[in-house]
């Protein structure tokens, strides 16, 4: 068996689409900073669904990538504070 590596992004509108699309969140972590990144696990499907991403391709409702992108930043700030 085979285990995924992990894929770390900073991107938060990449971390709300893959979120929409059902890819579980393995950690969300703020640096000192207040710049977060994000740990997804998901072998080939994720990296499938990356790769549509950054192709134009991945196809979600606007309202609904807009609310969750609208979450994280608000998360974000809260950290912050």
């Amino acid at each position: 068996m085979s285990q995924s590596l992990p894929f770390i992004t900073y991107d938060k509108a990449l971390a709300s689409a893959l979120l929409i699309k059902g890819f579980r969140l393995q950690s969300q972590r703020y640096m000192s900073s207040g710049k977060a990144y994000f740990t997804f696990h998901g072998g080939e499907a994720l990296k499938q669904s990356i790769e549509l991403y950054w192709n134009d391709k991945f196809l979600l409702n606007a309202r609904t990538l807009l609310g969750k992108y609208k979450a994280i930043i608000e998360a974000s700030n809260d950290k912050l504070r």
